[in-house]
């Protein structure tokens, strides 16, 4: 049966959220998703989902269509979900990576959706202790909407770096800036997406991926973008969930400019770019090992230029488009994130003020992602 595309008349943004759910004393993960999940409202439990691990809870803003609604609507979630959190005696992480978890003491949600993850991916399952920022924006055309996801390849390198926000993994510094998206990429189907040549393509190698029990629904193709058709949306999945809500808010407007821009380009009958494999696969490694200090090859241009500059041309490339929207002011705050490094920078200046012990470290940024990312989420300080 054909997978229908549900066209989005909007750019509409929905944002989705991992947060750590963390023991108050030790810091430590702790399984208290079910217990989230039971004390929360009739309202508040439709923008709550369970992710594979019971020491995770994902919260999903509902359908905002600017970037100002948007985030209102995701500090207002955060704020509901630390107080069931409170409630359960512990509270929530929001770095992309737990810095010490053992995999071997993670327990699996019990959905039957859950569970045929498990049971296909193994030990793969077990060690994906990771918390990641997904970003939703409505397109008006499956045809569009493949188109966009095409170009948006360009970006997912860039983007993981300007977001990376997980140097510690399994107890040490990993030496990467951004470890969630190497666990995750662990996964099938994940990475950097092939290039489509039509909503038509698309759809058929989902039936047939269906049809060889390789996946039960479209979701479960994890690429680092893809094209959601229920949603009517392409949606960009590659960036560690931030504290920060002026981070958070300058990857949703970049995000939701770029797939406008892209948007714009396909209505003017522009040719979509030939963008190498190599040179991407390259742009998203150098994203999560080195962040934002690497030289890199723009797979559009094929020039090399260092990761800030290829920042800095994604911006650009996104400007007509956020102004047309009225988002500059959150594309701004891009230039400062260059200026002060991304969160896992923040992370091992952090690690050193605290003696190099990760269980202090992870401890401060509990209590950061309280005062700066829940209680006052001011939209004036990076943080």
């Amino acid at each position: 049966m054909p997978i229908g595309f549900e066209p989005s008349p909007l750019p509409t943004i929905g944002i989705e959220e991992e947060f750590q759910l963390c023991d108050l004393e030790s810091g430590d993960l702790v399984p208290k998703a079910d217990e989230i999940m039971a004390l929360a409202g009739p309202e508040l439990r439709k923008h709550l989902s369970y992710d594979l691990l019971l020491t995770l809870i994902e919260a999903n803003t509902k359908i905002s269509e600017s970037v100002e609604e948007g985030i209102e609507d995701l500090v207002d979630k955060r704020r509901q979900v630390q107080a069931l959190a409170e409630l359960s005696a512990c509270t929530l992480g929001m770095t992309g990576t737990h810095p010490y978890a053992d995999p071997h003491q993670q327990r699996f949600v019990s959905t039957p959706d859950y569970q045929w993850v498990r049971e296909q991916l193994g030990y793969v399952a077990q060690r994906n202790i990771t918390f990641g920022l997904h970003v939703h924006i409505g397109v008006d055309d499956a045809e569009r909407a493949v188109y966009v996801a095409n170009r948006m390849r360009l970006w997912i390198g860039p983007l993981i770096a300007l977001a990376a926000n997980s140097p510690y993994l399994d107890g040490v510094d990993t030496g990467w800036d951004a470890a969630r998206v190497y666990a995750f990429g662990a996964f099938p189907r994940a990475g950097i997406p092939p290039k489509l040549r039509s909503y038509e393509e698309f759809a058929a190698q989902m039936d047939a991926l269906i049809a060889a029990s390789a996946i039960t629904k479209p979701r479960q193709i994890w690429w680092n973008v893809r094209v959601h058709p229920e949603y009517g949306t392409v949606e960009f999945r590659a960036c560690d969930v931030q504290i920060s809500v002026p981070r958070t808010a300058a990857i949703v407007a970049l995000v939701q400019a770029l797939v406008v821009a892209y948007g714009d380009a396909h209505r003017a009958g522009k040719p979509e770019p030939y963008l190498p494999g190599a040179y991407l696969e390259d742009l998203r490694w150098k994203g999560m090992r080195f962040g934002l200090s690497a030289d890199v090859i723009d797979a559009e241009t094929s020039e090399v230029v260092s990761m800030p500059a290829l920042v800095e041309r994604m911006v650009e490339v996104a400007w007509p488009a956020a102004t047309k929207l009225g988002t500059t002011g959150y594309l701004d705050i891009v230039s400062e994130i260059l200026q002060l490094g991304n969160g896992a920078a923040a992370q091992r200046a952090a690690l050193a003020e605290e003696g190099g012990d990760l269980r202090k470290l992870q401890h401060r940024l509990l209590r950061e992602a309280v005062e700066k990312g829940i209680r006052q989420p001011g939209l004036d300080s990076l943080g």
